[in-house]
């Protein structure tokens, strides 16, 4: 037939197809594994997996916001700053192992208002 996918003319969606040679649940982890750089390489590189795209807008907005937080508490407190330093860690290391866990269902763990934006990003595409 015609577009040549599933019988009836749809397109068949395989939720777990990456664009990239990477599992879906490896490539979702790597969104976070250096915040802001990782998160927008995927922006670009990965068009076809939403799971892994959420991941990738959800952790560009998070750090670049945090990194912004950095910037003005260089002037402030270099005690603050590194404490928001270890949170960074943290956050880095509990939502890289959430989004690999989650792979298997696609299930999304979100952050406060930064989850709810990758949503609407990520929906709008």
């Amino acid at each position: 037939g015609v577009g040549g996918g599933a019988p009836g003319g749809t397109v068949r969606v395989n939720k777990y197809e990456t664009r990239l040679p990477i599992r879906v649940d490896v490539e979702a982890a790597l969104a976070y594994a250096l915040g802001p750089i990782t998160g927008i390489l995927l922006i670009i590189l990965e068009t076809k997996n939403d799971y892994v795209r959420f991941h990738a807008w959800q952790s560009s907005a998070l750090f670049l916001f945090l990194m912004c937080v950095h910037f003005v508490l260089m002037f402030i407190s270099s005690v603050l700053s590194w404490m928001l330093f270890a949170v960074d860690i943290l956050l880095i290391l509990g939502l890289g192992y959430r989004a690999y866990l989650d792979g298997a269902s696609l299930e999304r763990t979100y952050v406060p208002y930064f989850g709810q934006l990758a949503q609407e990003w990520v929906d709008t595409e």
